[in-house]
């Protein structure tokens, strides 16, 4: 419980410096299990997340399918730990996700990433490729609006990413 309060914190204390007018989405990597994931996503209802990314492993699909029965108030995201096509699959015919965020590093390359493209649009399932890295760009420039509608930012921070061509 001490834990959930924390992150509760964490997210107002963002929500209130950001404000209304911005989406603001929250990463658990991989570290909930679905009940700790079901009571977050009550406890940060009212702040009104764009989404949830990755609270449980990236195969999970029949616990992703569960969240969004439970919480059908909250966006799930996830797939920067799926690699190829063919993981993203069943993901994407069993809906068990509202945005896919394929890692272009991991899940074979530009041409595989413009793959899962192309299957999460004809699903009508939006594309948030994982990671400010410049390669996402051309993956989402590529793309509709609809299939690829915002590029994952992250601001100029130290260490430096290697990622110099957002700055």
């Amino acid at each position: 419980p001490q834990g959930m309060w924390r992150n509760v914190a964490l997210v107002k204390a963002v929500r209130d410096a950001v404000g209304d007018d911005v989406e603001l989405a929250a990463d658990a990597y991989m570290g909930w299990d679905i009940g700790y994931a079901i009571e977050m996503a009550k406890l940060l209802r009212d702040y009104r997340l764009a989404w949830i990314e990755e609270p449980l492993q990236a195969q999970e699909t029949a616990a992703y399918s569960e969240l969004k029965r439970r919480c059908p108030w909250q966006r799930w995201s996830a797939g920067e730990h799926l690699f190829s096509k063919w993981e993203f699959q069943p993901v994407i015919e069993q809906r068990v996700l509202d945005i896919l965020q394929p890692d272009t590093n991991r899940a074979g390359g530009i041409t595989e990433v413009l793959k899962i493209c192309a299957m999460a649009e004809a699903a009508g399932i939006p594309v948030v490729p994982h990671s400010n890295e410049a390669h996402n760009l051309h993956v989402i420039f590529s793309r509709c609006a609809n299939v690829c509608p915002m590029v994952e930012y992250f601001p100029d921070v130290e260490p430096d990413t290697g990622n110099e061509l957002f700055w």
